[in-house]
């Protein structure tokens, strides 16, 4: 299982991203956490991977490559849409 934590910007809330390769796809779950609370990276992998295991998913991405750098571009990216939407859980996994 690959982890990916958001980098710290007092502007913005803190986002877990896990993922694991599985049948040729990356699964993708993640974790954010609210602007009032403290980030700990334990919690936010705790919770993006108990999602990742009962297919709450985000999303599940096909790369070419299946590597650690890979993931981390996609994770980037997740980020982004988890922060814009502020939907840590895509309503199509629910």
């Amino acid at each position: 299982m690959y982890t990916f934590y958001s980098s710290s910007d007092e502007h913005s809330q803190r986002v877990t991203v896990v993922g694991e390769y599985y049948h040729n796809g990356l699964q993708i779950a993640t974790s954010i956490c609210n602007k009032k609370d403290l980030f700990f990276r334990k919690k936010g992998r705790t919770i993006a991977s108990g999602r990742l295991y009962k297919g709450k998913l985000h999303s599940i991405h096909y790369p070419s490559q299946q590597d650690g750098k890979t993931f981390v571009e996609i994770a980037k990216k997740v980020v982004s849409e988890v922060l814009e939407t502020k939907m840590p859980v895509s309503a199509r996994f629910m």
